[in-house]
């Protein structure tokens, strides 16, 4: 079986786990850039089905949020073409939709720390006001990897940076600063409506964003019924082979912060010792 992974970063721990992981299950991996190819269109026979597109059978979709328009355009020709996809173009976009998220989830009842988002600046002062109490966080769309999530401590200082991000045309939401989490949160790993694999995150001293690549430290963690079944709900609401989901202990309760389409695992597997990459390819290769 031959598989694409697309992404602009060969080198990265999932990347190279794949690759691994498909060496010894005598896959072909390749790393593919999703803005290194053009979309090629053919008439098809009547009657034939029509060819992989480029030779592969399967693609896993490793583009970051940064690439989305190229990637998801260049996933959607491959899947008219055949090509199975561990994560559907569609399903990538939904997630990395925030306020198609934020609609769908409160409308399934699933519970999450309070967010708005702010299309003009003369609405702001008073959704602040209103809605909000301080510190709060505020969200850039394109945020990844705890990168373009920041707290803000007071009106001043949120209004300001409000400002800035509507002049830089920048996308944002503003979210509740759950603050008896205590720099903690859990990933949640979903594949095909199971929780394969969970963690737990804690930030360093003096930060509130828990995620490994700003220097949280991670441990294993066995997931609670309620944290699983609303990991798998909110996996299958967007349709997602393949899920990150994160989740937040407050004192109402657990909390969804975020559902990652094309989440790493290098932490995660490190803490579980669960094959993620393995398990990730076995599921590929069922659907052949």
């Amino acid at each position: 079986m031959k598989i694409a992974v697309l992404s602009r970063q060969p080198d990265v721990y999932a990347n190279q786990r794949l690759i691994e992981a498909g060496r010894r299950r005598s896959c072909g991996i390749s790393i593919v850039d999703p803005l290194g190819l053009p979309l090629v269109f053919a008439q098809a026979s009547p009657g034939l089905r029509q060819e992989p597109a480029i030779g592969f059978d399967a693609v896993i979709p490793r583009f970051s949020p940064r690439w989305q328009r190229q990637g998801h355009a260049l996933l959607v020709h491959w899947q008219a073409r055949g090509v199975i996809s561990l994560n559907g173009a569609g399903a990538i976009s939904a997630a990395r939709d925030k306020l198609h998220c934020l609609e769908l989830f409160g409308a399934h009842g699933i519970a999450m720390p309070k967010s708005a988002s702010i299309e003009t600046q003369c609405n702001a002062s008073d959704l602040l006001a209103r809605h909000f109490s301080f510190p709060l966080l505020i969200k850039q769309h394109g945020s990844t990897q705890g990168r373009g999530v920041e707290r803000v401590w007071n009106r001043a200082q949120a209004l300001q940076r409000i400002a800035e991000l509507h002049r830089l045309d920048e996308p944002f939401l503003l979210q509740e600063f759950i603050a008896e989490a205590q720099g903690a949160d859990l990933r949640l790993f979903v594949l095909n409506g199971e929780v394969i694999a969970a963690m737990k995150r804690r930030a360093v001293p003096g930060d509130f964003r828990a995620n490994a690549h700003l220097g949280g430290k991670a441990e294993v963690y066995a997931p609670q019924a309620q944290e699983i079944d609303m990991a798998i709900k909110a996996a299958g609401l967007l349709g997602l082979d393949a899920a990150g989901v994160d989740i937040i202990h407050s004192s109402r309760g657990p909390l969804l912060l975020e559902v990652n389409a094309s989440p790493g695992f290098e932490a995660l597997e490190r803490v579980s010792g669960v094959d993620v990459a393995g398990k990730m390819l076995d599921l590929l290769i069922s659907r052949k």
